[in-house]
């Protein structure tokens, strides 16, 4: 197994043998390199605080439900074993295959919610990547306007061993993405609005029509009655 002073080496060596590539392929123009800590802007996202919020909730909900399961079972097992002097080798055995089958399918169930391919990877996806995405695609509109040729994550598994402030655009990143959800936020509150407007005059020309109606009614009646 690779231990950590290995993967220091490891990583330190691919940082220099990528420098040096591009160095090289680059040698006749002005590198323009930036980085931003992702952890940093996520952390400073409230859809990002929700969404992991809500994806904590729902693993430790599996686990306790799990773990649950478990000490149940654990209990059964334990008194079936007491019991067993009791009774006779047939009883038992039908009752251990049963809590043998309920062990097999929690294990089953276990192996769904946290597998390798298990809910906690789709809950992921379906909650905390997109704001991920949402991150990506800032930092790209980013780089393509300032014409960046390189942005690396400070938080990612790439060894920083030093870098300046100024070469930062996480502040940058974030203050995008704080302005895009402000100006959708404001669409959104316009759009209700306006369908609070549309609502309000239908609302208003069908009680018009209703006076309207009942006038007529009313006028209809008194003809009769003069008549």
């Amino acid at each position: 197994m690779i231990n950590k002073k290995q993967n220091i080496v490891f990583s330190l060596l691919f940082s220099a043998i990528f420098l040096l590539i591009f160095s090289s392929s680059y040698s006749q123009k002005t590198l323009r390199v930036g980085y931003i800590n992702m952890d940093y802007i996520l952390e400073n996202l409230d859809d990002y605080k929700l969404a992991n919020q809500e994806y904590s909730l729902k693993l430790d909900k599996w686990k306790r439900e799990i773990e649950k399961k478990n000490n149940d079972l654990d209990i059964r097992y334990r008194e079936l074993e007491i019991k067993r002097p009791l009774i006779t080798t047939n009883i038992y055995e039908e009752f251990k295959a049963e809590l043998d089958f309920e062990k097999k399918q929690l294990e089953d169930y276990q192996q769904k919610r946290f597998g390798p391919e298990g809910d906690w990877i789709v809950q992921e996806k379906i909650l905390i990547q997109p704001i991920q995405d949402e991150v990506l695609a800032a930092v790209q509109k980013i780089a393509d306007k300032n014409k960046f040729d390189f942005i690396f994550d400070k938080s990612s598994a790439i060894i920083m061993l030093y870098s300046e402030k100024k070469y930062d655009i996480s502040e940058l990143v974030l203050k995008s993405i704080l302005r895009q959800e402000k100006l959708d936020n404001l669409q959104m509150n316009f759009e209700d609005e306006s369908k609070q407007k549309r609502r309000d005059s239908i609302l208003k020309v069908r009680e018009e029509k209703k006076i309207e109606l009942q006038k007529r009614r009313d006028s209809i009646l008194n003809a009769r009655k003069n008549r």
